[in-house]
């Protein structure tokens, strides 16, 4: 039995994208085996690098403690902060009237729990 795709206001559900550092990164992956983690080669944790920051862990951290993100490597990818930190977030996909991808979204805070942070001091 096929499933029926879930389409939404974001646009077709193509699949869910783990996190478990509280960012995630956007990359060709022809360029993944350039990313470096100094941590796993022997080096140093650094989250205090300044722009332009490196396509390696350091960098992404660097852009995502700094601000809510940056490019690394000088185009080769580009993080983000997560809405709630770790977890699996969706991502959905629209297309042109040919039928090519526009778009990619990950939602990492969806309206409803948007709207539930925001009510939730009005009981007091």
């Amino acid at each position: 039995m096929r499933n029926t795709p879930t389409t939404t206001e974001h646009g077709t559900l193509v699949g869910h994208c783990g996190v478990d550092s509280g960012q995630i990164m956007f990359s060709d992956p022809c360029y993944v085996k350039d990313f470096r983690d100094e941590m796993n080669e022997g080096g140093e944790f650094a989250s205090d690098l300044p722009e332009p920051y490196p396509y390696t862990y350091n960098g992404a951290c660097s852009a995502t403690i700094q601000g809510d993100g940056g490019q690394l490597g000088g185009g080769m990818g580009v993080v983000v902060s997560s809405g709630y930190g770790d977890g699996s977030y969706p991502v959905y996909v629209t297309h042109t009237s040919d039928g090519r991808v526009a778009t990619a979204t990950i939602v990492f805070v969806s309206d409803e729990e948007n709207e539930d942070e925001e009510n939730e001091g009005d009981d007091e």
